[in-house]
């Protein structure tokens, strides 16, 4: 008899309690309670795997692994159906995330006008600077399109470099027209054409005599 009353309490407490109370946990210690919407949208985001656990003044396993409560059953059983989601995710983004850092350090050294597009005397654009322009307002993309200007170590210098790259842009795009300009303490990553023009006429003029063994056969 005291069994059925118990039961009948039991029952009246499960079907007065409001849903809130659920979602809170009767017992709960913060979290909602097992089985629960809620508790599984609690736990979504909980990592993968076995949990590290320290027992006997040992960590078990010796290497990292995430701590706190394991996965629920339902989450065990989509990580293995689904693996490696969530993490190629992640991946892909470290990946395209390096990948893009690259492209955009490739046209800032690709736009940028170095020592040898100025003149050395005047600082001002020289035939190679003018031509790497044009080709800068023509074919580089929209948004890559910027020039880059190598600084150097006198202000007034600078100041001309840049004020060159103004106004040959100027005469290229027309008036009002213009595009970014920054400034770059850099150097050049390639040798400038007069040092591969001597090292292209070195090998040349080094180079060896052939010298071919000939030994002539007699008609018969």
């Amino acid at each position: 008899m005291a069994v059925r009353i118990w039961s009948l309490a039991g029952l009246f407490v499960l079907f007065t309690v409001p849903q809130a109370g659920f979602a809170e946990g009767i017992f709960s210690r913060g979290t909602p309670d097992a089985g629960t919407p809620e508790y599984y949208q609690f736990h979504c985001n909980s990592p993968v795997g076995s949990r590290q656990v320290c027992c006997k003044g040992k960590l078990w396993p010796p290497r990292p692994r995430p701590t706190g409560p394991h996965q629920p059953c339902a989450h065990k059983y989509h990580a293995a159906t689904y693996w490696p989601w969530p993490y190629v995710c992640q991946d892909r983004m470290l990946v395209n995330s390096t990948a893009y850092t690259q492209v955009e350090n490739g046209w800032i050294t690709a736009t940028t006008f170095y020592d040898y597009h100025f003149d050395p005397e005047t600082q001002s654009l020289n035939s190679a600077g003018r031509r790497h322009l044009q080709w800068l307002v023509t074919f580089v993309p929209d948004e890559y399109r910027r020039a880059y200007v190598s600084s150097t170590f006198s202000e007034k210098s600078t100041d001309i470099r840049v004020a060159s790259v103004e106004t040959e842009m100027a005469g290229l795009l027309g008036a009002g027209q213009t595009l970014p300009i920054e400034l770059r303490v850099t150097q050049p990553l390639q040798r400038s054409a007069t040092v591969v023009e001597q090292i292209t006429r070195s090998g040349y003029e080094n180079l060896p005599i052939p010298q071919i063994e000939y030994q002539a056969v007699s008609a018969q």
